[in-house]
């Protein structure tokens, strides 16, 4: 694993406080978005947690599919800008929310079953917070919750990066598997490789992993 450390507050705020100098454009979604959409009506999902969404781009295309979207982000300068920008998008709202310091809310529907999504939100861990995170989403899950998560792997450490001097760590899939498994959680899915989140020079070496909430 290697980790590139720098000041994690102060970082992620001025990260994202370029999305308020600018206008809001369109973005096509994430690769991965456009995945998990056909699989999350598959399994007759209606309600999508999307954890730490950043910048919006899937946020705001699982809404515009109809889904009921809660998006959680530490950054306070992201998550003001878009409440500000999409205050009249249905069936969309945005939190600031550390989702590691935190437990995770509950969120309603209990009709339905939910998807928790986390798209490059892995890899952004260290080790203790990895474990944190996964205990705290399962403690907020109920069974038969999913969970869809993608992430830099062992393999993208020296690959090209676009975004330098970021927060990354990078875990085998095992790694994250069995962690996942101390907490209530089985892999039902997964796929790893290059061609699935490439952006500009970067094609990262991801794992796709899908997770559901196993029966107390």
């Amino acid at each position: 694993m290697k980790f590139e450390h720098t000041k994690e507050n102060t970082y992620w705020n001025n990260f994202y406080k370029k999305i308020s100098e600018a206008s809001l454009s369109p973005m096509p979604p994430s690769q991965f978005a456009a995945f998990c959409c056909s699989e999350l009506r598959n399994k007759g999902v209606k309600t999508i947690v999307d954890i730490a969404s950043g910048d919006g781009r899937d946020s705001i295309f699982f809404a515009e599919q109809g889904f009921h979207v809660h998006a959680f982000d530490k950054s306070k300068e992201a998550v003001e800008f878009l409440r500000s920008k999409l205050k009249k998008t249905p069936n969309i709202e945005f939190f600031e929310h550390d989702v590691i310091k935190n437990s995770i809310p509950d969120i309603a529907e209990k009709k339905f079953n939910r998807a928790f999504y986390a798209r490059f939100f892995i890899h952004v861990l260290e080790h203790s917070d990895l474990k944190i995170f996964l205990s705290n989403l399962s403690g907020g899950m109920r069974a038969n919750d999913y969970l869809f998560v993608e992430y830099r792997n062992e393999k993208d450490i020296d690959l090209t990066k676009v975004t330098p001097k970021h927060y990354r760590n990078f875990y085998e899939s095992s790694f994250v598997s069995s962690i996942a498994a101390r907490n209530n959680l089985d892999c039902i899915y997964e796929v790893e490789g290059q061609g699935f989140a490439k952006w500009k020079e970067d094609d990262a070496f991801i794992t796709r992993q899908v997770f559901i909430k196993r029966e107390s």
